[in-house]
């Protein structure tokens, strides 16, 4: 790595073809649990189940509240005592079974429980899997987001599966009713990764310093200013970014709705964004190299507000059905830059700056922050910002979409501003608490 924190140009060496198989199934199946109920779990339990807009809010932020101990005791465990591909399959085993079992319920709080419950154990199986691919990738600077690319498609595949095959010309109650497959899919394929995570290659506890306790070391990291300010960053960014995932369906089935169409097509068009991801990621390691972190990570914070922007002209500007359609999908788009330019290079620049024998509770307490943490108030802000702009006409909810976009737009807005004011362009070296300066 350069001082100005760019890639360096000497060659590096590159991992084996076979590894790379083995760790882009990882992620794909990793991501497709996760790509079946996300992108319509508030419209399921707001439609079908027929929660509040604020118990819609709980729900989202119950999907991330377990987590918050999580990094101290799953990334204890997998820095200390067991392989990080086993404590893998239990949590996914677990957590399968736990999305079956929510499947079945219909009533709010034992949705809410059971969607706490399965959060403990799924999140921190997406800090675990990077984790792991960062052991075994020779270059994972280059390499990682090629692999890290196929959980992407993973997290599509499930959209044409359910929308285009179990919910195919079905509308208004029949539909509703029949949403709930994706929960079951979920379940069902988070039991096959459980198995296929035992095939994974065995990536034991680091060695080194077995003494010391994993994330003490990381929370001393909060002194230095680098590691504190993508952490804050990233916190009120997965604010925002949970903030989406809260009304992301619920928008998309309006806009849907006001042009005439009736059958399923939310998931279908959410996954504009993860098709934009595949290009990011496809080319993230060329795009950190020429750009390096500090203005890869700007790029990203910027994306996420113009999406808010973008959305807010849906219904304030009142085009043609086709011009709503056009604005919302370029919306949807920038999700590749928001995840591949934020979220993605977060996890690789916290592995650049980790300690090797803690870097499973590096991406686990970095983790609360992006998942825990954030998601939890992103999810009950989003819920408690639904009711303030919501209103029942004739029995009908209708939301002021202007305001919730914007609302959350200001909050990214403040985030560009602080990486650029604020982060670093000097980055440290690998586990030191020393920076190169640029």
């Amino acid at each position: 790595m350069s001082s100005d924190g760019h890639l360096s140009d000497i060659p590096a060496p590159r991992s084996s073809i076979s590894l790379l198989v083995r760790l882009a199934l990882m992620m794909f199946l990793q991501y497709f649990v996760q790509g079946c109920y996300l992108p319509i779990a508030a419209l399921y339990v707001d439609q079908t189940l027929g929660f509040s807009a604020q118990q819609v809010g709980y729900f989202v932020a119950a999907l991330a509240v377990g987590p918050i101990l999580a990094p101290f005791v799953i990334g204890q465990i997998v820095d200390r005592a067991f392989s990080t591909e086993r404590v893998m399959a239990f949590c996914h085993l677990t957590g399968g079974l736990l999305m079956l079992a929510l499947f079945t319920q219909r009533a709010v709080w034992p949705v809410i429980i059971l969607g706490t419950l399965y959060s403990v154990l799924y999140v921190p199986t997406m800090m675990l899997s990077n984790s792991l691919a960062f052991r075994h990738l020779k270059n994972g600077e280059l390499e990682f987001p090629w692999v890290r690319l196929f959980g992407t498609i993973g997290f599509i595949v499930p959209a044409f599966l359910i929308e285009l095959g179990w919910l195919r010309g079905l509308q208004g109650e029949a539909l509703a009713a029949a949403r709930g497959i994706a929960f079951a899919m979920s379940g069902a394929i988070g039991i096959v990764m459980s198995v296929y995570c035992l095939t994974l290659p065995h990536t034991p506890p680091a060695t080194r310093d077995r003494h010391t306790y994993a994330p003490g070391i990381v929370m001393a990291m909060l002194r230095q200013r680098h590691f504190l300010v993508i952490v804050l960053v990233t916190f009120f960014i997965c604010i925002s970014h949970q903030y989406f995932f809260v009304f992301n369906s619920l928008f998309l089935r309006d806009i849907l709705d006001s042009g005439g169409w009736k059958e399923a097509g939310e998931q279908m068009l959410s996954s504009l964004g993860q098709w934009c991801e595949i290009l990011v990621m496809a080319f993230l390691g060329y795009l950190l190299k020429s750009l390096g972190y500090k203005r890869t990570l700007i790029l990203g914070a910027t994306a996420y507000f113009l999406r808010f922007v973008l959305f807010s002209l849906v219904f304030s500007l009142d085009p043609p059905f086709v011009g709503k359609l056009i604005l919302a999908g370029v919306g949807q788009a920038l999700h590749g830059f928001c995840f591949g330019c934020f979220l993605a290079v977060g996890y690789m620049y916290v592995d650049r700056i980790a300690p090797p024998d803690v870097r499973g509770s590096m991406q686990n307490i970095y983790g609360v922050f992006f998942v825990s943490i954030g998601f939890l108030v992103g999810g009950l802000v989003g819920g408690a910002v639904g009711d303030w702009f919501t209103t029942e006409v004739n029995g009908v909810r209708e939301r002021d979409w202007t305001s919730i976009w914007l609302t959350g737009s200001a909050l990214c807005a403040a985030c560009v501003a602080a990486l650029m004011i604020f982060f670093p362009s000097a980055l440290p070296n690998r586990g030191s608490d020393e920076t190169t300066q640029g």
